[in-house]
């Protein structure tokens, strides 16, 4: 358990960083969109609210910045309106002078994927 503890931790210290997340909130937040699009079931506003323990408004609030930058975006699936997330989206933090785009290379789309699978698989146990 612990170290599957630790490991969790530098996770979400390494997706805050490379998905430009405010903090550990967001990096769950932006998780919960990435499962479900990458699931082929992506979620409305209600359903991450519902899981998150939160208000709709709040959670739409929490996603502007992500929506604003293009991290995530927004789809329909009949009448609703789900987020999904786009994994070749460069966090703002990664697009000032000086980033190195290399430095991201090390966490390919196939990798967060199978991350993804990983913590849902574990989320669902």
């Amino acid at each position: 358990l612990r170290r599957l503890l630790e490991v969790y931790y530098d996770l979400t210290l390494q997706m805050q960083e490379r998905l430009g997340a405010g903090d550990a909130n967001d990096v769950l937040l932006l998780v919960l969109v990435a499962i479900g699009d990458l699931r082929g079931a992506p979620m409305d506003a209600e359903l991450l609210a519902e899981k998150l323990e939160s208000s709709r408004s709040t959670v739409e609030r929490r996603l502007k910045p992500y929506l604003d930058h293009g991290t995530v975006r927004k789809g329909r699936r009949g009448k609703s309106v789900v987020y999904l997330f786009d994994t070749n989206a460069m966090p703002p933090s990664a697009t000032g002078a000086g980033a190195d785009p290399k430095a991201d290379a090390d966490m390919t789309v196939g990798m967060v994927r199978t991350l993804m699978t990983t913590v849902f698989d574990i989320a669902t146990d």
